[in-house]
């Protein structure tokens, strides 16, 4: 059984959206909403919230192969970030100090100094996540390894680690080293005392934002926060609409925590009311097209072989049909 601990430890990573606390409050929250709201479609809660013609469907069926290969990679180490992530620290620290001929010191944390570093990191961080979100997809090189996740045309909590491997690998080395550089600037002018375990206390902000519904960002269930607070936070409604094949809905809402970088470079769409979304990959005419990773084996290969033809395209010379708009 020892064998196996460190499998199990991967499936209750607190960062992980299916973990069982995440599940739960998933669950909890799914009720509530059908008993205030839905339970007159006439649907059983378990059939409302696990329709058969979602969970069964083949696209789902692909997600959680990716996510059980992803999560065995994980396991093994290979998007682990952590030490680019105090790399950049350090390097910018030492590199700040330099420049200053300043020496820091050690002391204690006052509680306005953790909460300020806390907020301010989860801010970079969700900065960083929007503009490596966006570069993906405007990107013809690196679109086909995220295209993947696009490609889902049912879609479930699983689905948000409908990813490629490469994807995931890029991902999370840049959003690491941007990361890394910011809380570097922000360790050296806010505190002196470089403790980098206390950084971990910006995480119990995405504990508490996967608590209060991540997990249906992912689904078929329709949650809005409204005109005013979709300014700030992306809703799950929002984030299925960045999913939506319709073409007022491409290339929009590419934040994660918070919708102030779409309002603030032109990417937010805020709905006006409940929306029937189809989900898929779409032409620039907004039709579904045809599903190009219907196995494992596709979603793994073809994004390969995408990436090396927009690759031709931009930097062989050679003409052709256009490449599908990143959306």
């Amino acid at each position: 059984m020892d064998s196996l601990k460190p499998l199990f430890d991967v499936f209750l990573d607190p960062d992980l959206r299916l973990a069982p606390i995440y599940l739960v409050a998933f669950v909890a929250l799914a009720a509530l909403i059908w008993a205030l709201r839905d339970r007159r479609e006439g649907k059983g809660f378990l059939r409302w919230l696990f329709p058969r013609e979602i969970y069964l469907h083949p696209s789902h069926l692909v997600d959680i192969q990716l996510f059980l290969l992803n999560r065995a990679l994980t396991l093994f180490g290979a998007f682990n970030a952590v030490a680019i992530n105090t790399a950049a620290i350090i390097l910018v620290i030492a590199g700040l100090s330099a420049a200053t001929g300043s020496e820091l010191t050690s002391g204690p944390w006052s509680w306005s100094q953790m909460l300020l570093v806390t907020v301010v990191l989860v801010v970079v961080g969700d900065f960083c996540t929007y503009w490596v979100h966006r570069v993906s997809h405007e990107t013809p090189v690196l679109w086909p390894f995220h295209a993947l996740h696009h490609s889902a045309e049912v879609m479930t909590p699983v689905t948000a680690y409908r990813k490629h491997p490469v994807y995931d690998y890029l991902n999370s080395v840049a959003r690491a080293a941007l990361v890394g550089v910011a809380t570097g600037f922000v360790l050296f002018f806010i505190t002196s005392d470089i403790n980098l375990v206390t950084i971990g206390g910006a995480n119990i902000i995405y504990a508490v934002f996967n608590v209060l519904g991540s997990n249906f960002r992912h689904t078929h269930i329709w949650i809005s926060y409204g005109p005013v607070l979709e300014r700030i936070l992306i809703s799950p409604a929002q984030h299925q609409i960045h999913h939506s094949l319709e073409v007022e809905h491409h290339n929009k809402n590419y934040g994660e925590v918070f919708a102030i970088w779409d309002w603030m470079f032109g990417t937010l769409y805020v709905p006006q009311g409940r929306t029937e979304l189809r989900f898929g990959l779409a032409d620039r005419r907004g039709n579904l097209l045809a599903q190009p990773h219907p196995t494992l084996k596709d979603a793994l290969v073809g994004p390969f072989r995408d990436s090396a033809k927009a690759f031709s395209r931009r930097f062989g010379g050679k003409r052709g049909g256009k490449p599908v708009t990143p959306r």
